[in-house]
């Protein structure tokens, strides 16, 4: 699908609410990353596929992340089953601290991979300029977010313009959490543009909020029929001329 122009959604608006998880910072790659260097503490071994096991608790099979979003289990048993699943999955035994050793190793190496888009500056600075501010929304919890944000020096400009799973106990596609992030930045819904690769969480959740939606389709795949960017550029495009 070629991508459209978001002129229309931007036109008037007056504060940005963008995701975080692979909207502005590269998390695939820093959670395959960080869990290749975990699997291979909890199973180590010359031989055992830990990248791939590493891929399977990103790619989430069984759906615990969801249910970690809609309130219906906590992050401690949502991070428990999804290496329940990648034990089962590679036919390994899970220890009874798998949960503890597994953040052990898991933490400092997160913190290490994090990288932000190349794109994400330049519409900051845009932002910056037209006087619009920019509030984060995430499915993530307040703890990984705030790794995120200090490890790549954006925990000062975001300070009290984050909304998390814990601000509610429970994430994106729940109103409230919009709602929330409009709140922090002081603007109606409906001059409020939520943008994020989620269609779902970013997009159709937003607007049924009352805010705006863009998605952010980086890889191109479409296939929804519904208009898309491959590139926050486009977005900062757009803002500029809006100067």
């Amino acid at each position: 699908m070629s991508e459209q122009p978001p002129a229309n959604e931007l036109r008037g608006m007056r504060a940005l609410v963008l995701d975080v998880d692979d909207t502005i910072l590269d998390t695939r790659t820093a959670m395959t990353r960080a869990g290749t260097v975990a699997a291979r503490a909890l199973w180590p071994g010359p031989g055992r596929p830990h990248r791939q096991m590493a891929q399977r608790y990103y790619d989430d099979p069984g759906g615990w992340f969801r249910r970690y979003t809609a309130g219906e289990i906590s992050v401690e048993q949502m991070r428990l089953a999804r290496l329940r699943d990648v034990a089962d999955a590679f036919r390994l035994d899970l220890a009874h601290d798998a949960g503890e050793r597994y953040l052990a190793a898991y933490l400092p190496a997160f913190r290490g991979v994090q990288r932000l888009f190349g794109d994400v500056p330049a519409l900051l600075a845009a932002a910056d300029r037209l006087g619009t501010p920019v509030a984060l929304l995430t499915n993530s919890n307040r703890v990984d977010t705030a790794i995120k944000l200090e490890a790549l020096g954006l925990d000062a400009r975001f300070d009290g313009l984050v909304v998390t799973t814990d601000t509610f106990g429970i994430g994106k596609p729940d109103r409230r959490v919009y709602l929330e992030a409009c709140r922090l930045v002081a603007a109606e819904p409906a001059r409020t543009v939520s943008i994020g690769d989620s269609l779902e969480w970013d997009v159709l959740g937003a607007v049924a909020a009352g805010l705006r939606g863009i998605w952010l389709d980086r890889g191109g795949s479409g296939g929804t029929g519904h208009a898309a960017i491959h590139t926050l550029d486009t977005v900062t495009a757009v803002l500029t001329a809006m100067a």
